[in-house]
């Protein structure tokens, strides 16, 4: 089974560099939904299709299944294993360099087997265990019958995906460009995870 992880469209808190997380609210801007319509029109463009759909539940990438697949003749499947990371009481401050709020949430980002998730934010292992547990409990069940199923997420979300699949150490877990509604291909066969591309996008 070919897993297509896909990264939400842009939202306002993307742009200036606000840290999301678990906050469920945040839209795509007007150039997010442009993307989302152009990812869509690439796929299309490319007879790239689709068994089932899943998405967070979170509104920026609900917002961003629906534009999707509506072009595919898919509904979303809402998981909530495919929520953002919950970075707790961060949520909303910066993550640029001369903004962090304090040196853990700095040490998130620059330095990450040094970050304490406090406060409800979620540890990273945490957030390993419940996308792995979509794969094993959601997807694993459906083998032979779904050829390729695309799964719309967030940033930290691929992220995991990439630890899952290609062993990627917690320290080098920032590391790498992942534009907005770029997507990680994962090959998922006999319980095991194999990355197959890595940030495809697929506008003009």
């Amino acid at each position: 089974m070919e897993v297509y992880f896909l990264r939400h469209g842009e939202t306002a808190w993307n742009r200036t560099k606000r840290i999301q997380g678990s906050t469920a609210w945040t839209d795509l801007t007007p150039e997010g939904v442009r993307v989302a319509e152009e990812t869509r029109d690439g796929l299309l463009a490319k007879g790239v299709t689709f068994d089932r759909l899943y998405s967070s539940p979170y509104r920026r990438a609900l917002h961003t299944a629906q534009i999707i697949g509506a072009g595919l003749g898919l509904e979303p499947i809402e998981d909530s294993r495919l929520c953002e990371i919950s970075f707790g009481p961060y949520e909303g401050t910066h993550y640029s360099e001369d903004l962090f709020a304090d040196d853990n949430i700095r040490a998130c980002f620059l330095d990450p087997p040094r970050y304490v998730a406090r406060d409800g934010a979620e540890p990273f292992d945490a957030v390993a265990a419940r996308v792995r547990d979509f794969f094993d409990r959601e997807l694993a069940p459906q083998a032979g019958k779904l050829t390729r199923v695309l799964a719309i997420a967030h940033g930290g979300i691929l992220r995991t995906v990439l630890r899952l699949a290609s062993g990627t150490p917690l320290a080098d877990f920032w590391k790498g460009t992942q534009p907005n509604c770029c997507a990680h291909v994962i090959d998922f066969s006999n319980d095991c995870l194999t990355l197959k591309a890595r940030a495809l996008t697929f506008t003009h």
